[in-house]
């Protein structure tokens, strides 16, 4: 067991913007620096924000979690 970085994106409803929820990302990120996980975050909260069109991210984060945790 060890131990993966993920991104919490917190996105509100474009439609209702104050119906907001948290959202988990997986990244993959090399030797799992938390350092390089914010460098990687921009690029993929921006990926996330394209395929999830109905939300506008208001805040993101990076975050450990176990390998054994489902995300």
């Amino acid at each position: 067991m060890g131990s993966a970085l993920e991104l919490i994106v917190v996105a509100c409803l474009l439609s209702a913007p104050d119906t907001c929820e948290s959202h988990r990302v997986r990244l993959t990120v090399q030797g799992g620096d938390p350092q390089l996980c914010v460098y990687a975050s921009v690029r993929e909260v921006a990926y996330w924000q394209q395929l999830h069109r109905k939300w506008r991210v208001k805040s993101w984060r990076c975050a450990m979690t176990s390998d054994d945790e489902v995300i």
